[in-house]
């Protein structure tokens, strides 16, 4: 199963990461070919490859597919707040014990 990619979203983050498309290939496992051809539209990246890519670069698929014009992706009718960004980022990166970390660390002041 393939899904359309929008190739100039994919390479504006890229770039904005600035990660060459043979880097971001090693990091997502794929052949270096294939962000150039995901980028300039010769070819859609299959669904695992297209997870792989957003988790990479930090982005939604949403954004990728042209679903959504938020590059990390909409939390229904509202925007996450900041504050709300970093609790989500602080819970992916540390799990649990990361919140309740923040959460001391916050009540402390």
């Amino acid at each position: 199963m393939t899904t359309s990619i929008k190739g100039e979203r994919l390479r504006e983050m890229r770039e904005n990461q600035k990660v060459s498309q043979r880097e971001l290939a090693r990091m997502c496992g794929i052949g270096d070919v294939l962000i150039y051809r995901y980028e300039n539209g010769v070819s859609d990246p299959s669904l695992r490859n297209l997870v792989t890519i957003a988790e990479k670069l930090g982005v939604s698929i949403d954004y990728l597919v042209g679903l959504s014009d938020h590059p990390k992706g909409q939390a229904g009718d509202k925007e996450i707040e900041a504050e709300e960004s970093y609790l989500l980022d602080t819970l992916r990166r540390d799990g649990w014990s990361g919140v309740i970390r923040l959460g001391a660390d916050r009540l402390s002041k």
